[in-house]
């Protein structure tokens, strides 16, 4: 696959795109996106199951929220908005049903955070 996105050589290589925010993970078969919580693991994630175009894209995938009740997890379905320029890319998720739109997150290409889940209740 060759895009801006993700220029895998194949599908077993990963292009890391990140900041102090949110990180994500892109491969031939879609991206991973970790949301940063207060502390240093993340609280939240999406998830894109397709190959991300090379410059903007708006993709659907889902957003999935970690807390710590039964089941310890929710997921709902969210849309994914970016812009690509050289090693930078803002990206946007929209996630209707909280009525909430996460970011925009600045991502340098290359910067590659890799933050543990939360471990619910958070102190």
């Amino acid at each position: 696959m060759t895009s801006a996105a993700c220029d895998s050589a194949g599908p077993d290589d990963a292009v890391a795109w990140g900041s102090d925010q949110a990180s994500l993970t892109v491969t031939a078969a879609g991206a991973t996106l970790r949301i940063r919580s207060s502390t240093d693991c993340y609280g939240s994630f999406g998830e894109i199951p397709a190959p991300l175009p090379a410059g903007s894209f708006e993709l659907s995938g889902t957003f999935t929220q970690l807390m710590g009740v039964q089941p310890g997890f929710i997921e709902y379905p969210a849309q994914f908005s970016a812009t690509v320029a050289g090693r930078r890319m803002t990206l946007s998720v929209e996630v209707s049903a909280l009525q909430q739109t996460l970011g925009p997150f600045d991502l340098i290409r290359g910067a590659d955070e890799n933050w543990a889940p939360c471990l619910f209740p958070l102190p």
